[in-house]
């Protein structure tokens, strides 16, 4: 037994050296094996199985133009030269990626478990193209040997597949244990490279030329990588720094150990910093990132970002944290809370004239709650400010699942003006529909703002606006309802319902009442006269072509695009200056036509009414006006109109017109209908007589009346009937206090021509005269003359008409020259009635002289002649027969 037992330990011995040897000597060959192979690897030959093995995985020729080298050590490094991948038949170029040269160092013993772990790679010079082509196809989606290729915009075979909104994740599952990634990478460094993306569809190029890029590990930190880089954005220059987790962290992210990164990217003068993890990275999930960014100067960035809005702001802050919405979200918009956006000084004269802004501020702190808004500006020397609340962004930007109210709650200040904006929007999802809000204004003073209308606004103090506003369509695209809306200021006031139409025509529709409302006070002030410059000549006058009316254009095309129903009842209504009273204005325009009826005003005369229409849809567009007053006073209308009250009495006005034509000229040269004047108890000043030959003027003028006194005017007819632009008199008689006139003829009113002759018939004392007056000329430039014919024999009546006993030779020489007593002139009340259109209507208050009592008044006999002329004809005419006849003929003393 103890012969055995000193026996088994040099067995054991052997045992355990036989177990040492065999793994030393295993080892050994297998070294020795591959000192062998490698002393005969020869990387040139192995180009084909790479080439084929690319072509394989990816469907595209792999090209290796340049050497293939190898650099033997522990960690080997393998280079490339010249490498090319095609790109996808139909693209710009032959080439996808070009690369000048690659370096790669790998370690071994990771290849034996199928994992590259490369320390170093390098990228000298590569140019990448990724694009797509008309179809919307990319270039990066590859397809293996024999497969059909993606269908346009079809995501890559080796992307992650996109998460389904309508599975949601387990609230239990199997956590894996983590397995090394396949590949790992420390350190990276690419210079001189180019980064081109074309879109096949718009033909816009954006290049990223790379001047460095690199990564190295970060001590002390498991996995986490640093990198920084330059490159040029198109003409922008970026550069970009921070730290990630590497390879092995982003395979092997977890809730525990989320995937980590920190970026620092500067551009054009902005600075933005991003700093967040994510727990699936490769999924996209469970990601949360804190982002701050401050622009100076945001139009740098115009030509860089065409597709977005770029307006010249600086001073720009951006702060936010984005976050996943989880897999819950059916849209994958980010949720983002703690948003704060805020502009600085800035001047936006582009936005408007003179306005500049101070400050903007916006604080969102979660976006499923409302934020705050407020902004402080000036337009010139006016402040202005803006400060509310808005609701929840993310039901503006993204919708919700069902309909929610939208809050708003918004207030605005102009100078010492207020104005603001309460209530809701019943659905924002859909485009905004269901508008209720309150609209509240106050306005101390209109014309202080001014600036900010660019114009001299009227002088109207303590405006006042109030109303419910509601949208009347989509997002007020078809206009807006004002419901109780409620008016005040100096100027005046008014009440009720308004729709406001925007489409293919715009206008108003609704009933408003008003108490009272000047007009005048509305205007605004007219602009002062710029003086002349020293020296300069003033400029010419127009050419006047001897028209009266104006060829001015009518604003046919208005009622093309407007369309409107507007009913307005004024208690008082003041225009012109001229007051009125119980108004109401009634205006229709529909489809081009355009209908008042009716414009109905108490006057300080009394009542007018006022109708009208316009087609202008007719060719060519066609105009009616008619208008109607009775028993209207004269005397305070003229006053009120600040017109010298040089004819007094009670007027009967019966008008109805029409016309077609594009100006108005035009208009009134076809004019048809009629127009009727009828004038009781009247006088006018005798002032107006001026025109007459002085010696006629002091000879018909009454007893004691001077240059201002008042002619009695007891009864005046005027009635026209036109036709296609023929006026034609159909009745016309002034009485006077110095005589009765009658008249017959008309008016051509195409090219304004008179062709009117005046009967009048005037006694001065024993005097009796009828000298027909023909009236020629224009409308501008009348001419009013008598024929020798007819001056002869009426200064042979005038003679006759002193004579006691009338000279028979004169009588016939009389007769011969168109004298004589001839038909007597109409009376009044025949006259007024045509006037009125044969309506009954007041008649002069004192009888005026019949036509029998108007005609000539046979001489009374005279005696015997003593030592008389030839027919008892007085050889000394009295002065004022002298006077009469003087003037007829137009010769002095």
């Amino acid at each position: 037994m103890a012969a055995a037992a000193a026996a088994a330990p040099p067995r054991r011995k052997r045992w355990l050296r036989w177990v040492l040897l065999v793994p030393a000597a295993l080892f050994t060959l297998a070294a020795a094996a591959l000192g062998v192979a490698v002393a005969r690897f020869d990387p040139e030959a192995q180009k084909p199985r790479i080439a084929a093995a690319v072509e394989a995985r990816t469907g595209r020729q792999l090209t290796l133009a340049g050497p293939v080298g190898l650099k033997f050590s522990l960690f080997p490094t393998v280079t490339l030269e010249d490498v090319a991948l095609a790109n996808m038949p139909g693209g710009s170029r032959p080439e996808m990626a070009r690369v000048g040269r690659v370096e790669a160092e790998f370690a071994l013993l990771p290849l034996l478990s199928r994992r590259l772990e490369l320390r170093r790679l390098v990228l000298r010079a590569p140019d990448i193209l990724l694009e797509t082509d008309a179809d919307g196809r990319p270039n990066w989606a590859f397809a293996p040997m024999g497969a059909a290729p993606p269908p346009g915009g079809a995501t890559p075979t080796d992307a992650p597949p996109a998460p389904t909104p309508s599975a949601p994740a387990p609230e239990t599952a199997v956590v894996a244990t983590p397995r090394p990634p396949p590949l790992s990478v420390e350190r990276v460094v690419v210079s001189d490279g180019r980064f081109t993306y074309r879109n096949g569809q718009t033909g816009r190029t954006r290049t990223l030329a790379v001047e460095r890029f690199r990564t190295e590990p970060v001590a002390g930190a498991d996995g986490l990588l640093r990198f920084d880089g330059a490159a040029v954005l198109d003409d922008l220059p970026v550069t970009a720094q921070g730290e990630a987790g590497g390879p092995a962290r982003l395979f092997g992210a977890s809730e525990a150990s989320p995937w980590p990164v920190r970026l620092t990217v500067a551009a054009g003068g902005a600075e933005a910093r991003v700093e967040g993890s994510a727990s699936q990275p490769l999924r996209g999930r469970g990601w949360r990132v804190a982002v701050a960014a401050k622009v100076s100067d945001l139009a740098r960035f115009a030509a860089t970002t065409p597709n977005l809005p770029t307006p010249p702001l600086r001073d720009l802050d951006f702060a936010a944290t984005l976050s996943d919405p989880g897999p819950e979200a059916g849209r994958r918009f980010p949720r983002f809370s703690d948003l704060r956006v805020s502009v600085g000084a800035n001047d936006l004269s582009w936005l408007w004239p003179g306005l500049r802004l101070s400050g903007f501020r916006a604080d969102v702190p979660r976006d499923d709650a409302p934020f705050a808004v407020e902004a402080q500006a000036s337009a010139g020397d006016i402040p202005l400010r803006l400060s509310g609340s808005l609701g929840a962004p993310r039901r503006l930007l993204f919708g919700a699942a069902a309909p929610e109210p939208w809050p708003i709650d918004l207030g605005f200040g102009a100078g010492a003006a207020t104005a603001a904006i309460k209530g809701r929007i019943a659905d924002i999802t859909r485009g905004a529909l269901g508008f209720d809000l309150e609209l509240a204004l106050r306005v101390p003073d209109l014309a202080a703002l001014s600036p900010l209308a660019g114009r001299p606004l009227p002088a109207v103090r303590d405006l006042s606006l109030d109303s419910r506003v509601a949208e009347r369509g989509r997002g007020f695209g078809a206009g807006a309802f004002f419901r109780g809306l409620r008016v005040s200021s100096s100027a005046g006031d008014a009440a009720g319902d308004l729709t406001y139409v925007i489409g293919q025509r715009q206008g108003l529709l609704g009933e408003l009442a008003s108490r009272r409302l000047d007009l005048d006070a509305l205007l605004p002030p007219p602009a002062a006269a710029a003086a002349p410059e020293p020296g300069a000549a003033a400029p010419p006058k127009a050419p006047k072509d001897g028209r009266l009316v104006p060829d001015l254009p009518l604003p046919w095309a208005a009622l093309r695009v407007a369309e409107g129903n507007l009913r307005w009842t004024l208690e008082e209504l003041v225009a012109g200056g001229v007051p009125m009273r119980q108004v109401l204005v009634a205006v229709a325009v529909e489809d081009g036509r355009a209908r008042l009826d009716p414009f109905l005003a108490t006057l300080p005369g009394g009542q007018a009414m006022v109708r009208g229409s316009a087609d202008g849809t007719a060719d060519p567009p066609a105009l009616q006006v008619s208008a109607q007053a009775a028993n209207f006073d004269l005397a305070p209308t003229l006053a009120a109109f600040k017109v010298p009250p040089r004819v007094a009495g009670r007027l009967d006005l019966d008008a109805d017109l029409r016309g077609a034509g594009r100006d108005l000229r035009t208009v009134v040269g076809g004019l048809s209908g009629h127009l009727g004047l009828a004038l009781v108890d009247g006088a006018f000043d005798a002032a107006l007589l001026e025109g007459l030959p002085p010696e006629l003027r002091r000879a018909v003028m009454p007893q004691g009346a001077g240059a201002g006194g008042a002619i009695p005017f007891p009864c005046g007819a005027l009635r026209v009937q036109a036709e296609t632009g023929t006026a034609r008199l159909r009745a016309l008689l002034a009485e006077t206090g110095i005589g009765r006139v009658s008249g017959e003829g008309g008016v051509n009113l195409r090219d304004e021509t008179l062709a009117i002759r005046l009967l009048p018939d005037v006694r001065v004392g024993n005097v009796a005269l009828r000298a027909p007056v023909n009236v020629a000329g224009t409308l501008a430039a009348p001419r009013v003359g008598v024929s020798r014919e007819a001056a002869v024999a009426a200064g042979l009546g005038a003679l006759l008409s002193l004579q006691r006993t009338p000279d028979r030779d004169l009588q016939a020489l009389a007769g011969a020259f168109g004298g004589g007593s001839g038909p007597p002139l109409p009376d009044c009340a025949s006259q007024l009635a045509a006037a009125r259109g044969g309506r009954a209507g007041a008649l002069p208050s004192s009888s005026p002289p019949s036509a029998a009592q108007s005609a000539p008044v046979a001489a009374p006999p005279a005696p015997a002649p003593s030592g008389g002329g030839p027919g008892g004809a007085q050889r000394d005419l009295p002065r004022q027969a002298e006077e009469v006849l003087r003037g007829l003929f137009g010769r002095g003393r």
